[in-house]
């Protein structure tokens, strides 16, 4: 099955190589949450972002912006906290906006907030997202797309080849964990050109020492050198903000991991 799973692949790769630069960008794989990632409502949407992998090497980057949909079977929940005080979690794959952020390290989810009412929140009531294992996102087709997606390749990597990506991140373990752990710190920044050293401080030392948010002592040494690093960028003018070397940072992690992802789909990997 694995080699027939790689004979697709190299057909794949042997077809696109020469109109990647029309064809439709890469399905991407997003990562499940170790915890659910916050929700931040502002004029009327609330957003959160997602980490994720690019799930096709041979296919060009999503430009951000570029739409995308939840693959079949992604289990994507709506966590809310109710007046009483009580969370109650809704499956919200089909409901949900996707668009890319920073090609294809992450992905933006969001959803109206008049939707979120429905399904009881309130204002200033914590909402947030969890994705589990396994999910992935399909691009939406555009006129102007040469080489579109066809039935069998979404299928593939949707399917096998996911599971392959999934068994990848588990050897990663450090990586993934410190790069979850930017993830969560990102989403609780501004994201606009604003001063957020305080809301960085305040924020990174919450998650720290939340000890439901357990990190291996390497993930734990990482993630401060990390913050040591963008402190420093930050104050003497090499980052614009906190989070914008959050970001960096967190897209280096993950390009990295991807390099694995996709030695692990070639012959032999």
């Amino acid at each position: 099955m694995r080699a027939k799973l790689f004979s697709i692949v190299s057909a794949f790769t042997f077809i696109f190589l020469t109109t990647s630069a029309n064809a439709a960008p890469q399905i991407l794989g997003l990562v499940a949450t170790a915890q659910p990632v916050p929700l931040t409502c502002i004029d009327g949407i609330c957003k959160a972002e997602i980490t994720t992998v690019c799930l096709q090497e041979y296919r060009r980057a999503p430009m951000p912006g570029r739409a995308y949909k939840a693959g079949q079977g992604a289990q994507i929940s709506l966590n809310v906290m109710g007046q009483d005080g009580v969370t109650k979690s809704f499956a919200v794959a089909e409901k949900i906006s996707l668009t890319a952020r920073r090609h294809y390290t992450s992905v933006v989810v969001s959803l109206p907030e008049s939707s979120l009412r429905k399904f009881g929140h309130k204002n200033k009531a914590r909402a947030s997202i969890s994705v589990g294992a396994m999910a992935s996102a399909i691009p939406l087709p555009k006129a102007s797309d040469k080489a579109p997606l066809s039935s069998l390749e979404i299928e593939q990597y949707i399917g096998p080849l996911r599971q392959i990506a999934r068994n990848t991140f588990a050897t990663d373990r450090v990586r993934m964990q410190t790069t979850s752990h930017l993830n969560q710190v990102i989403n609780r920044l501004p994201d606009d050109l604003a001063d957020d050293q305080v809301a960085f401080e305040k924020n990174w030392t919450k998650l720290s020492n939340d000890k439901s948010r357990r990190l291996t002592p390497k993930a734990r040494a990482k993630v401060s050198q990390i913050a040591e690093v963008c402190r420093e960028d930050y104050k003497v003018g090499k980052a614009a903000t906190m989070r914008a070397c959050l970001e960096q940072q967190h897209d280096y992690l993950a390009a990295e991991t991807n390099k694995k992802v996709w030695q692990a789909m070639k012959p032999g990997g």
